[in-house]
């Protein structure tokens, strides 16, 4: 019984289906897609550039002169490049002017403590190592600038510089 049930009701959806028909195609003017064409370019193309290009041809480079001539530029005497400060100290005193050297450079400093309270008129432009020699030559005291170390020291110059391995 339930197999004619389900045949009976496969039948009638069979010819529900079938009584209509296909409809055809009628476009409709309020519904219907906008069509857009293409966009043409207004103005010229892009210019097209050619594959090859208009090179030097290739030179052998001139030869480096030895080691003992003045043309080659090693690390070791290559002129250092570094600011030019402009150093200007009235009335202060070596511990000040050590101070000032240094954090130009931002570097740190030390005076010796028999030198720091001399007082000392500066004004001069320069490098850290050419206002350290003014510095050094003006007070009559040694001025060292250790860039590897990032330190300024003011120290007592001596009689004799001591040197390491002297041939006498």
């Amino acid at each position: 019984m339930s197999s004619f049930r389900f045949g009976l009701a496969l039948i009638t959806v069979c010819f529900a289906g079938c009584v209509k028909g296909v409809k055809p195609y009628e476009p409709e003017s309020k519904n219907a897609r906008t069509l857009f064409m293409p966009s043409y370019q207004t103005s010229a193309p892009a210019p097209v550039y050619a594959r090859t290009r208009w090179v030097q041809l290739p030179e052998v480079l001139p030869a480096r002169e030895s080691e003992e001539g003045r043309g080659v530029s090693t690390y070791e005497n290559a002129p250092s490049l570094r600011p030019v400060y402009q150093l200007t100290i009235k009335n202060g005193t070596l511990e000040e002017t050590a101070r000032v050297l240094g954090a130009m450079a931002r570097y740190s400093s030390y005076t010796t403590p028999s030198l720091a309270t001399r007082k000392v008129s500066f004004q001069n432009l320069g490098t850290i190592d050419e206002l350290a020699e003014i510095i050094q030559d003006k007070e009559s005291i040694k001025v060292v600038v250790d860039h590897e170390n990032k330190e300024v020291r003011f120290l007592v110059r001596t009689v004799t510089e001591p040197t390491l391995y002297s041939s006498e």
